[in-house]
């Protein structure tokens, strides 16, 4: 079993939700239905979004918690963006 996180945005309602399914279309199922039943509890969104789009994230995360970044190609030290004014 895998561990995925799907996060819904719409009208200003906010749905964080972590299951566990087999794959991805088990797991959009499994939040469909968690949905139906009224398991999943709904929060006050953030309020920068129109409230007229859905936003709707889905991702696979690992079970430790933990956020993984592949840097892959990217040197160290790197630096993006401008500088500032003022900045030296």
């Amino acid at each position: 079993m895998k561990l995925y996180r799907v996060q819904a945005n719409y009208k200003n309602i906010y749905v964080d939700e972590t299951l566990e399914a087999k794959n991805d279309k088990a797991a959009l199922e499994c939040f469909v239905k968690k949905v139906d039943s009224g398991d999943i509890i709904e929060k006050e969104g953030p309020g920068f979004h129109d409230p007229n789009f859905l936003f709707l994230t889905f991702e696979e995360v690992d079970r430790d918690g933990t956020t993984k970044v592949n840097i892959g190609e990217t040197s160290i030290g790197v630096q993006v963006g401008n500088t500032s004014v003022g900045a030296g």
